[in-house]
């Protein structure tokens, strides 16, 4: 018998192998249409775990988790924080992993005293979301929704060759990015502004000096980041020191062009004092995938604001996180390990105690 211990905020550890507390009982039939192996690529947890005699222990609080550590065998975490004096409790622990790969809630010393393998599975879920950030950002920069108004309108047969200059398209190497925040979605942004010769700021409670030389990344003060930045996203986590961080005061602390990005929870901002900011023209547009209250409500002033290109206003539906299989795939990184483990086969994703 193991003892398989799992400590989640969110849910995505079980997510995406529990298909059916989701999707509905006939969650089968709502798979990928085109994908012909559906079934394969989504099993159940009992499916991985049906000849393997287990106990799964679900944990909602750090208690929980000490009255089970000393017998647990995996402990799988995401978006905790696991003390080290609680996992040197651990008696018989293989394995620790976090859901992501900002990791920065396992006691590397305590890893490293026990003599445990450590892991952190890449989230699928939040690089679809940094993806959408970005398509966020060129559409911004390049005028996307404009240039494809212009080209339905045929301007292109009057004007003559290229844009108008009044549609002021960028270019994002002149462009400073600014990330809010420096976890799981926020560090393949890095990634993406260092690919495009981007200058780019980050604020977070913590401080990552190995990852600003592996990005080319600079710390900074909150308010400079807000200061400093042509493009700001906020990616942190929903938390009552986090709940509404994005005020009047700081958006007025933006520049005139800057975009404003948020895909991360709506509650981190005051949407009243953006649409406003928005309407006046205070700031030079946004990119919303979530907000205060959601669904949308039909009737609030942003979709006014997204439908006249004016404003470079882009609202989506709570959908960065859409992509095939994303829940599946964040699951199954956690539960391949574990399976990989009880093989003796090597661990994915090992962490060794470099910055997370």
């Amino acid at each position: 018998m193991i003892r398989i211990v799992n400590w989640d905020s969110v849910g995505n550890i079980m997510w995406g192998v529990r298909l059916e507390r989701t999707l509905g009982a006939d969650w089968r039939s709502k798979l990928h249409p085109d994908d012909p192996v559906a079934i394969a690529h989504a099993p159940t947890f009992e499916e991985l775990f049906a000849e393997i005699p287990h106990e799964l222990i679900e944990c909602s609080s750090l208690e929980e988790v000490e009255a089970h550590i000393a017998d647990a065998d995996f402990l799988n975490i995401h978006k905790v924080i696991v003390p080290e004096d609680v996992l040197l409790r651990a008696k018989k622990l293989r394995l620790i992993q976090h859901l992501g790969q900002d990791y920065r809630g396992i006691p590397l010393r305590a890893v490293h005293q026990l003599g445990i393998t450590a892991a952190a599975p890449p989230l699928i879920n939040y690089i679809t979301v940094a993806e959408h950030n970005w398509a966020f950002v060129l559409n911004h920069v390049k005028r996307m929704p404009q240039q494809r108004a212009y080209m339905q309108a045929r301007g292109y047969t009057t004007e003559g060759w290229g844009a108008p200059a009044s549609l002021k398209i960028g270019f994002l190497g002149d462009l400073t990015l600014g990330l809010c925040g420096f976890g799981e979605i926020a560090r393949p942004m890095a990634r993406y502004a260092q690919a495009f010769g981007m200058k780019a700021l980050y604020w977070d409670r913590v401080r990552f000096p190995d990852l600003e030389a592996r990005w080319g990344i600079e710390y900074c003060a909150f308010d400079d980041l807000f200061r400093r930045s042509d493009i700001l996203s906020v990616q942190l986590p929903l938390t009552p020191e986090t709940t509404g961080i994005v005020g009047a005061r700081e958006i007025g602390m933006m520049k005139p062009n800057a975009l404003f990005i948020s895909t991360a929870r709506g509650k981190l901002m005051d949407q009243i004092a953006l649409t406003e900011a928005l309407r006046e023209r205070r700031i030079g547009g946004a990119g919303l995938d979530v907000f205060y209250d959601e669904p949308l409500a039909v009737d609030d002033p942003l979709h006014a604001l997204h439908e006249d290109l004016s404003y470079n206003v882009t609202i989506t539906s709570h959908s960065a996180w859409q992509g095939p299989w994303t829940w599946v795939r964040d699951s199954l990184g956690i539960w391949d390990n574990v399976l990989r483990s009880l093989r003796g086969e090597p661990i994915e994703h090992r962490v060794d105690g470099g910055a997370p």
